[in-house]
């Protein structure tokens, strides 16, 4: 498990594109947003939000699915090979929503997997991801409660080295931007200790459900020097930002 601290919308795509390039073992990575920013689906149009204020910070991720105000949220990216998960997309959301629920549930949270709505999709019907819960999705009585996308790479082709990289953002304090969604905060008081209780939760549930352990670990060399060059020259770029 990787715990950051809050970094820049360029740099926390970049290292999560960097750990689902080279990252040899499974990787659990929790961090935040500073300053606060708006990540756009892969697939999304920029042209979508242009009503946005003019000093919104935003970056293209390359997971699918709508836009998030990051605001104050634990922010997850899970890179693993592909053979850890359900091959078929929506029961691999099960598998670790599930995992979720029984994190939140450690502090005091409940939620509930959404059913009868529409099925996840990369390419979303709705621009904010929060919007519309779809078959699945983490919800509470006040809305939906935590984003997730995923990108897959080689998937399909009988390659065990196909990989997965698993977003997820659960949102902690509803922002201004995004009222519609559901937060932690409407169950329970954001302490420092409920944060790190949940930070503990999340990484013992999530190992569990891929018969692991979860345990602390850093960034490799390797790793960090990949990141780099992938903000210089992919997510740090006005061309990245606006290829949509």
């Amino acid at each position: 498990m990787l715990l950051d601290e809050p970094g820049d919308a360029a740099q926390n795509m970049a290292v999560d594109g960097a750990l689902l390039e080279l990252a040899t073992k499974p990787t659990l990575r929790i961090y935040g947003w500073q300053p606060h920013a708006v990540s756009l689906g892969y697939f999304q149009s920029i042209a979508d939000f242009q009503d946005l204020p003019a000093d919104t910070v935003m970056v293209r991720r390359s997971t699918g699915g709508g836009a998030i105000h990051h605001g104050d949220e634990l922010t997850f990216s899970l890179a693993l090979d592909a053979f850890r998960l359900p091959g078929d997309i929506s029961q691999s959301y099960v598998v670790l929503h599930d995992a979720i629920i029984r994190a939140l549930a450690h502090v005091g949270v409940r939620c509930r997997r959404a059913s009868g709505g529409a099925q996840p999709a990369a390419r979303p019907s709705h621009r904010w991801c929060f919007r519309t819960p779809v078959d699945g999705d983490l919800v509470t009585d006040r809305g939906k409660l935590l984003g997730s996308a995923q990108r897959r790479t080689n998937a399909g082709d009988g390659n065990r080295h196909a990989r997965i990289l698993h977003h997820g953002s659960l949102v902690l304090q509803r922002p201004n931007q995004t009222p519609f969604v559901a937060a932690v905060a409407d169950q329970v008081p954001l302490t420092g200790e409920l944060r790190r209780e949940l930070h503990s939760a999340l990484a013992t549930e999530l190992a569990r459900v891929l018969g692991l352990i979860a345990r602390p670990g850093e960034r490799s060399r390797a790793e960090n020097a990949m990141a780099t060059k992938l903000r210089s020259e992919q997510f740090g770029t006005t061309a990245y930002l606006h290829r949509r």
